[in-house]
């Protein structure tokens, strides 16, 4: 469709509430027993993401997610539900903004990214330029994944996807959170992430500190409710070293021996005390402390899909 008819159809039909905005979702899988403990399964978040991104579509929000486009997890269904929602005011490959970290889209044949390119834009953010000199970097042959082990590779693993976070961040106006892994040992087995932090930890402090509008739905456990237990001023085990060193040795040799020069090192004390800091007042999402408290409880979809709509709706885009 060309741009004038695009233009005319705005004249006759206003553009829905949030067409300027560009939200992040982050969320992963709960631990089980976050999910069990409240009565719950992964078809219920996986129901509330679908409902959630629905309603942010049909109001002609361009959403934004960090990911690989061949799993078949959150991401296809992303890319599912647009080919619903093409609307004439807004071109289709507006609609999914989807952010590849560099060990990430050098593995993905050409033809992988093909293959979702009417459906999303692809960003590929690239190495860090400090590393991209770096011996391991240029020993990766293009569409061979770059192994999570030894240290120095979790190094550059946990630098890409930084700077990966860092770029979406600057793009979007608010971030939602759901779910989410927080590593440790889960039902006796290691539950390891690639990131400096577990990822929607990393994205949410990332957030709190350029001032973005943050939604945290804590209903369905996971590192969302982590989250909501710093801001409300408690100390959880999950934001510490010693909870992710125990599980995950190559982390922990990754964290004490090498330098994240000239990103800041990994000080989840810091992480820590910028969330209780921050309190609720510091997510700046339109909610007052009550329905943000309601947020961080409630496992109702319709709920938290009005108040997250609530609170957009009343902010301004910058």
């Amino acid at each position: 469709m060309s741009k004038a008819k695009r233009a005319q159809l705005a004249r006759k039909n206003p553009l829905p509430r949030l067409a300027a905005w560009s939200i992040g979702i982050s969320i992963s899988e709960s631990p089980a027993p976050d999910l069990v403990a409240r009565g719950l399964g992964k078809i219920h978040l996986d129901h509330a993401f679908v409902e959630l991104t629905r309603h942010l579509l049909a109001q002609g929000a361009t959403v934004t997610y960090g990911g690989d486009t061949r799993v078949k997890g959150f991401t296809q269904t992303l890319f599912d539900i647009v080919r619903t929602y093409d609307r004439q005011d807004k071109p289709t490959l507006e609609r999914i903004r989807n952010y590849l970290a560099w060990p990430i889209h050098q593995a993905i044949p050409v033809a992988g990214h093909a293959a979702v390119a009417d459906i999303a834009t692809l960003i590929r953010v690239g190495l860090p330029i400090d590393l991209e000199k770096n011996p391991i970097t240029r020993s990766v042959n293009p569409g061979k994944p770059l192994p999570s082990d030894p240290a120095e590779n979790r190094y550059i693993w946990a630098r890409c996807l930084t700077a990966m976070r860092q770029k979406m961040n600057s793009e979007i106006q608010a971030r939602i959170l759901l779910g989410g892994r927080y590593g440790g040992i889960i039902n006796g087995k290691p539950d390891c992430f690639l990131g400096k932090y577990p990822g929607l930890v990393e994205e949410a402090h990332l957030a709190i500190k350029t001032r973005k509008p943050i939604f945290l739905l804590g209903g369905f456990g996971g590192c969302t409710k982590v989250l909501c237990d710093a801001l409300l001023g408690q100390s959880p085990a999950q934001l510490t070293l010693a909870f992710h060193a125990e599980a995950d040795p190559i982390y922990r040799d990754m964290a004490e021996r090498i330098p994240f020069h000239p990103d800041a090192p990994i000080d989840y004390r810091i992480i820590l005390t910028d969330f209780q800091r921050a309190g609720i007042a510091g997510l700046k999402n339109g909610l007052d402390e009550q329905e943000n408290r309601c947020l961080f409880d409630t496992d109702d979809i319709d709920e938290m899909i009005a108040l997250v709509l609530k609170g957009l709706t009343g902010l301004n885009v910058t």
